[in-house]
């Protein structure tokens, strides 16, 4: 399929906003093309913001634990009631994960989860692009099998343009460290993306060194830390770490709003982007966010790191929006985050004339600081339009209707 976007103001790669054509030919962007035209009429044309660390099924887990620390919410209410979960369980609240996520301009995630066919499908139905690596973990005692299983689902996918298997071993508090090691081995074998939590409460440090050494360190040791690999929150990392991470070429996922809400601290990111870090932006689950929604993440996350810092110039909207766009390319296997040909056409369409984004000739500050929903009036991925005022691959209102049929079956079972 070939389309024209007509009368576009792209947002560039240089944070510059230029009036211009935008020319498409089946999943990419290109220099010029032939097809069906569309006249945008001025409007603001940005690429989709891309979250790199999420579990988009526990939407069915949304308000269960509010006002717990992460040891009482992880061990007394997730882990209890993920034991219940069913392949369809998770398709339908994967599915509605995703559509939140397309709703907020996310065109691209990456899941930590299980049963990742069912996360798969869901992803490939709306027709989201994102990585599904399966959650791992032999605490009780059937690590072995996950990490096939994980294997299986990387070689069946590895040729998928749009989803893509990824690996992702939960913790050091729950992969003894051989374990670890083998989770870290086959993503690489791979080249798939290598994701996992890491010192994202204050107790991990302490509890780790029972090993007779640092989490990081030990990491290290077994080649954990390369370009594939993203870290999620590391709010506790020190500034050696930081150098570490950033001379291995990895990627922090800065989830604000989780780590504030379970009150874990606040993450060291003026610290890690002075080191060089490649820093993004995640938004962690439902469960514990409690929304699936970057544009919230950019402006609390800034505002965090100025309050902690006490410096208003700190993280400027350019950077920021970056740091939902364009960095997260560097650990995955897409050509997303920025508008230009050869690019994959991952785009959304937003009205400068909303209530959220008005006077229009300040749209990169309102994109971080006011930003709302409505504004987002379509939703392109490879090529494919997901969202027009409305989604067009799911029928929203079953959707809803079948969450809540999972949700109380779900329920009776816990």
């Amino acid at each position: 399929m070939s389309l024209v976007l007509k009368n576009a103001t792209v947002l560039g790669k240089d944070m510059s906003l230029k009036k211009t054509d935008i020319f498409v030919e089946g999943d990419r962007i290109v220099d010029f093309a032939m097809g069906d035209e569309m006249n945008l009429d001025g409007m603001i044309v940005m690429p989709g913001l891309i979250n790199t660390h999420t579990h988009a099924a526990m939407t069915l887990f949304r308000g269960i634990a509010e006002d717990v620390d992460l040891n009482d919410w992880l061990f007394n209410y997730i882990f209890p009631r993920e034991d219940k979960l069913t392949e369809d369980d998770v398709y339908i609240g994967s599915l509605a994960g995703f559509m939140e996520m397309v709703r907020h301009g996310i065109t691209t995630f990456v899941d930590m989860y299980f049963h990742e066919d069912a996360i798969y499908q869901a992803a490939k139905d709306i027709g989201i692009r994102g990585i599904v690596a399966r959650g791992l973990a032999d605490t009780d005692g059937k690590g072995e099998r996950k990490l096939h299983l994980a294997e299986d689902f990387a070689k069946k996918h590895i040729d998928d343009p749009l989803v893509k298997g990824g690996f992702g071993p939960h913790a050091l508090y729950t992969c003894s460290m051989p374990y670890f090691k083998d989770a870290v081995d086959t993503a690489k074998k791979y080249s798939l993306p290598l994701t996992f939590h890491l010192l994202e409460s204050p107790k991990e440090r302490e509890n780790f060194k029972k090993n007779g050494m640092e989490a990081v360190d030990f990491l290290d040791s077994i080649g954990a830390f390369y370009e594939r690999t993203i870290i999620a929150h590391g709010t506790h990392l020190d500034r050696k770490e930081l150098e570490l991470i950033s001379e291995r070429g990895s990627t922090l996922s800065y989830n604000p709003s989780s780590n504030a809400k379970l009150g874990n601290g606040i993450a060291p990111i003026i610290q890690a982007l002075d080191l060089g870090v490649n820093v993004t932006f995640g938004t962690d689950s439902a469960a514990s966010n409690n929304a699936l929604n970057i544009f919230d993440e950019m402006k609390f996350g800034i505002l965090l790191q100025r309050a902690k810092e006490r410096d208003p110039k700190l993280i400027k909207v350019e950077e920021a929006i970056k740091m939902a766009t364009s960095n997260a390319k560097k650990a995955l296997p897409f050509d997303i985050g920025s508008l230009e040909a050869g690019m994959l056409a991952d785009l959304i369409v937003i009205d400068p004339h909303d209530i959220s984004t008005i006077p229009s000739d300040k749209i990169l500050s309102h994109i971080v600081y006011s930003f709302d929903t409505p504004a987002i009036k379509k939703v392109m991925i490879g090529g494919r339009w997901i969202y027009d005022e409305g989604f067009i691959t799911v029928d929203e209102k079953k959707v809803i209707e079948d969450f809540e049929k999972v949700y109380t079956d779900l329920n009776s079972r816990i």
